[in-house]
């Protein structure tokens, strides 16, 4: 399977994200294999409901810009179509926007996942 060929190697970003939702009481599973074949960066448990994680670097957006690459919009619009999960994203330009602050990065994640 193309998806699969190579380990994962999470980024200092997603590193980061993901020690934050550990922090605000979640239990992420990092790199999680779904049954389409695509690797999510961490999934949680929230109120019963499984959500997905995307750090979304800017490997994942044209150029410079915060216009995602055809890929990143596929994988958006088919995980939750095959696995049946919702997927969120942390773009890199808001999670940088939050400075070192624990707090801050704890409330983000609280309300894009409705906690």
């Amino acid at each position: 399977n193309a998806f699969i060929s190579e380990e994962p190697t999470p980024s200092k970003l997603q590193d980061d994200v993901v020690d934050q939702l550990s922090s605000i009481g979640l239990d992420p599973k990092e790199e999680a294999l779904m049954d389409s074949g695509y690797r999510i960066d961490a999934i949680v448990e929230v109120n019963g409901k499984t959500i997905g994680v995307e750090v979304d670097g800017p490997s994942h957006f044209i150029g410079k810009g915060k216009s995602p690459l055809a890929r990143t919009i596929l994988k958006r619009r088919q995980v939750p179509s095959i696995d049946g999960i919702e997927l969120i994203s942390v773009p890199y330009w808001e999670w940088d926007r939050l400075g070192k602050s624990q707090a801050k990065k704890q409330e983000y994640l609280q309300q894009l996942l409705g906690l």
